[in-house]
């Protein structure tokens, strides 16, 4: 998992995407990922599952958050933070990649 600090977590300008190396299947409402590298598979819950769809042809963790705000009913600050902790836990998987919008 990653730490708390903010600062260690991706920037909303970040781009993220889908690597081809991964593997994703929906199961109900939830994703279940392969990571064909290391061959290890992870679930991810209703909301872990649509922020992958939408990383899944690039987006900004921006874009995704603005989506996931129009959907769920949730507090701002609290989505961006918990957006920026899933980004950063999928990064250090090597499920989606970060790179910067441009």
């Amino acid at each position: 998992m990653t730490d708390n600090n903010s600062r260690d977590l991706p920037q909303l300008k970040a781009s993220v995407r889908v690597p081809e190396r991964v593997l994703m299947r929906r199961v109900g409402e939830e994703h279940v990922l392969l990571n064909l590298e290391d061959e290890t598979y992870y679930g991810l819950n209703p909301v872990g599952s649509r922020l992958i769809e939408l990383a899944e042809n690039g987006a900004t963790l921006a874009e995704i958050i603005d989506r996931l705000f129009a959907e769920f009913e949730v507090e701002r600050e609290q989505l961006e933070m918990d957006v920026r902790r899933v980004a950063a836990d999928l990064i250090a998987a090597g499920l989606i990649e970060e790179g910067t919008s441009g």
